[in-house]
C-alpha cells in the first residue's frame, strides 16, 4: 500500500521529512509549507520512493516556487505500472491544480493527451545522428530567454540542478511516412510521443528486414 512524504527545503542541506498515510493529510502538510522554499510530496513503498510534486521557481529570479509534478515515474516501469500511484498523480494533479510538469530536467506545459494531434499523425523525427531522435530538435524556445539553438540549450543547461528551464515549444527536422523532409514545431511532450513513435518505426523496420532475410 502507498505511504505518503512531505519534505521541506530538500536542496538546501536541512532535510525536513513527515511521513503520512493519506493522500489529503499530504496535500494538506504540503499546501501549510510556503512556495518560498524547496519543497517536495512524494510516495513510499517498502524501500522504494519518489517524488511526485515539487515546488520550483519557474524563471531564475523568481522568490516562490510553482507546484510541478514531477515525472520521474514514467522512467521506472515499477511506479508506471501501479495504478494507485497513477491515480495519485492524476488526483495531486487537480487539487493542486498542476499547470506544469518536471520532465528529464526540464519544465513543460502539462500535457494534454498520450498521443499525437491529427496534423502530426503520420510524421516521424529526422535526427541529424541515426538512431539518436534527441538530435532531430532544431532549436528549443525557453520562457523568459528565447529560442536558442539545440547545442547552446545543451551547453547552458545540461547538469544544471539550480534551475529547470521552462521550455515551451520545440523546433525539430522531421519526415512524413514516404521519406519527405518536414520542419516541425511541436510542443516538449509531442517531441516526446515522436521520439517514441520514430524509435517504434526503427524497431518495426528491422523486425521486417529480419524476417525478410
Amino acid at each position: 500500500m502507498l505511504q505518503f512524504y512531505v519534505i521541506d527545503n530538500p536542496r538546501e542541506g536541512r532535510l525536513n521529512v513527515s511521513h503520512l498515510r493519506s493522500l489529503p493529510d499530504a496535500v494538506r502538510a504540503y499546501r501549510a509549507l510556503p512556495a518560498s522554499c524547496r519543497k517536495a510530496l512524494g510516495v513510499w513503498q517498502g524501500a522504494d520512493a519518489i517524488d511526485l510534486v515539487q515546488c520550483l521557481p519557474l524563471f531564475p529570479y523568481d522568490k516562490e516556487g510553482e507546484d510541478v509534478m514531477a515525472l520521474r515515474f514514467l522512467d521506472f516501469p515499477m511506479w508506471k505500472s501501479d495504478s494507485q500511484l497513477m491515480e495519485a498523480a492524476q488526483e495531486l494533479a487537480s487539487r493542486l491544480h498542476i499547470r506544469y510538469c518536471l520532465y528529464r530536467y526540464c519544465i513543460i506545459p502539462v500535457p494534454d493527451r498520450d498521443r499525437l494531434p491529427r496534423a502530426l499523425r503520420g510524421k516521424y523525427l529526422w535526427p541529424d545522428e541515426p538512431g539518436d531522435f534527441d538530435t532531430a530538435a532544431q532549436w528549443i524556445y525557453v520562457a523568459g530567454v528565447g529560442r536558442l539553438p539545440a547545442r547552446e540549450f545543451k551547453s547552458r543547461y545540461t547538469g544544471c540542478v539550480s534551475h529547470y528551464p521552462l521550455v515551451v515549444h520545440i523546433g525539430a527536422h522531421g519526415m512524413d511516412s514516404r521519406g519527405n523532409y518536414k520542419a516541425l514545431q511541436v510542443s516538449p511532450w509531442e517531441f516526446h510521443l515522436l521520439i517514441r513513435r520514430s524509435r517504434e518505426r526503427v524497431d518495426q523496420n528491422k523486425t521486417e528486414t529480419r524476417n525478410v532475410k
